[in-house]
């Protein structure tokens, strides 16, 4: 049962998990853009490499060292449409945040289908694995009967044509709307689908497109193969996917410069033009003004690249150069003019000038007053008297 054999199919899948596993690494490690898309984009290749992996150790029969593998990677094929979802959420909504109790639902297909399969999950080892040699038509010696789990074997959860029905239909679901949100999001913009103007966005584009191709593939030889062996096509499809991505991201992605702020230098070999840089002039000043994004007193340059779907390398420039600024001063600025429209509220009134300061990003007392002397010219006592004295005389 299930002898050991590898062919060059199977090596050229064994190559795609480590392929994808290394992607999936990179992409939920990097820190420079957009960090949650690039998470939730590694998460994604993670569970692609894990069902490629289940199909490699089944296809080759090495799965007889590790039968508690078997079948394991069924719900998995349920994250890929959510995730998918999910990333491009995260590159066309600046505001975008990930939390349980609203998107939590979209994984209530993967947890239906991991409990659904648990009492298969708890068989022998022998059975489980004579149920994958039957898959892959090998020959299976002294038949195990299934020992009676809950409600296994008589109710045996969405298996066969029915997974496979329900795990393309979700990803079909999710392309579309994926698609969707590019579409609308483009629309806005005024720009092409196919061809945005954001170098973000023609990266989400074109991986959307390589996981359509394999869903297509996907649903051709899963209803044209007998039992499991079109998953190997499958697999191969995946592992085509993650060799195209990383030629795509070796050819197109640059690797950003560390070096101090203040050195103009630093930006001469750099790719960003004209057009992007007032783009993301205009993005940076809407998380500003209108996210308020300042009022948060842990705000960190990687945070705010991420929130505007830029490089921390890029970001630093625009500020640099747009704003004469570098970031600590530029983003205290924008807490210096809320404290002083605060200091003319009467709503705050009641409020010590330090409070003012806390909620309104800053951390520290002496943080603070050097910002504050250093934007106005004045102690922040002085230009609330001021203030007051002003508001006194015109009224």
């Amino acid at each position: 049962m299930l002898q050991p054999t590898i062919d060059w199919l199977a090596a050229l899948n064994l190559l795609g998990v480590a392929q994808g596993v290394f992607l999936a690494i990179i992409f939920c490690t990097l820190t420079q853009g957009p960090i949650l898309a690039n998470r939730i984009l590694g998460a994604l290749l993670a569970a692609t490499a894990f069902i490629v992996l289940e199909v490699f150790l089944g296809y080759t029969g090495y799965i007889r060292y590790v039968p508690a593998l078997v079948n394991v990677e069924e719900p998995f094929g349920f994250l890929i449409g959510p995730l998918t979802f999910l990333y491009t959420l995260a590159l066309t909504q600046a505001q975008f945040r990930f939390n349980w109790k609203k998107f939590g639902w979209h994984f209530l297909p993967f947890g239906l289908q991991a409990l659904g399969r648990l009492p298969f999950y708890l068989q022998s080892s022998h059975y489980k694995l004579q149920d994958t040699a039957g898959s892959f038509h090998q020959p299976v010696h002294g038949w195990l009967p299934a020992r009676k789990i809950l409600w296994y074997p008589e109710y045996n959860f969405l298996v066969s044509t029915w997974l496979d029905v329900a795990t393309f239909g979700s990803m079909l679901v999710y392309y579309v709307l994926s698609f969707y949100l590019i579409k609308r999001y483009t629309q806005q913009k005024k720009e092409s689908l196919w061809s945005p103007k954001e170098p973000s966005l023609r990266w989400l584009t074109r991986t959307l497109l390589l996981f359509a191709v394999f869903l297509l593939l996907a649903i051709f030889f899963s209803f044209t193969s007998d039992d499991d062996l079109g998953d190997i096509y499958i697999a191969t499809g995946c592992s085509v996917i993650y060799y195209t991505l990383t030629f795509y991201l070796i050819s197109h992605l640059q690797q950003p410069v560390t070096l101090s702020d203040g050195q103009r230098k630093k930006y001469e070999k750099s790719s960003l033009d004209e057009e992007m840089t007032h783009d993301i002039k205009r993005k940076l000043t809407e998380c500003m003004e209108s996210g308020k994004l300042y009022l948060n007193n842990e705000l960190t340059l990687p945070q705010l690249a991420e929130r505007v779907r830029v490089s921390t390398h890029h970001l630093s420039r625009v500020i640099n150069e747009q704003f004469g600024q570098n970031f600590a001063d530029f983003v205290n600025q924008y807490r210096v003019e809320e404290i002083k429209r605060r200091l003319l509220d009467p709503q705050y009134a009641h409020l010590k000038i330090e409070e003012i300061a806390y909620q309104s990003g800053f951390s520290t007392k002496s943080t603070f007053g050097s910002a504050f002397k250093k934007f106005t010219g004045m102690t922040p006592s002085e230009y609330r008297k001021k203030a007051t004295e002003r508001i006194i005389t015109e009224g």
